[in-house]
């Protein structure tokens, strides 16, 4: 089965175009399902949800209500618009000015991605960036202490 995942609400352009060209079957969250109402499928909550064995969704509000991240093998992750890797200074980013919907809410989703051992990230926009064993942890540790100093993220 082919399969769109639509990240969130503000990356959902031309999602049904996409769909009659590859045949696919359209996912999004319930909490951004207003921004494409003809998706085929619609998934709640906050847990990780296995769409095959090597494809976990995970939900990370935020950025929007319905925001999700997709893990792919364990190892990459698609992190639509909640996170990217910045380049000065270097090191996973997230921003408050880009957070539509709570600011507090994304903070408690990237603490959610500490359990991962991430070793690509695959941002919607901004740059991507391959991790070394264990980087990933020290990246997102690294922001939230940023983030609980004051500093503007």
């Amino acid at each position: 089965m082919s399969r769109i995942l639509l990240s969130h609400r503000d990356d959902v352009a031309d999602h049904a175009a996409w769909a009659r060209h590859f045949g696919a079957e359209r996912w999004i969250h319930s909490a951004d399902a207003d921004a494409a109402p003809q998706a085929e499928h619609r998934f709640e909550g906050s847990n990780p949800l296995a769409l095959d064995d090597d494809l976990l969704v995970v939900p990370v509000p935020g950025h929007t209500a319905g925001s999700v991240a997709v893990l792919f093998a364990g190892q990459v992750l698609f992190s639509g618009d909640h996170l990217w890797w910045g380049v000065d200074p270097p090191g996973v980013m997230a921003s408050r000015r880009v957070c539509w919907w709570n600011w507090d809410e994304q903070l408690r989703s990237v603490e959610r991605l500490l359990e991962f051992d991430v070793r690509w990230l695959l941002p919607g926009h901004g740059r991507w960036h391959a991790l070394a064993a264990g980087e990933w942890r020290r990246e997102l540790e690294q922001m939230l202490a940023r983030e609980g100093q004051g500093g503007e993220l």
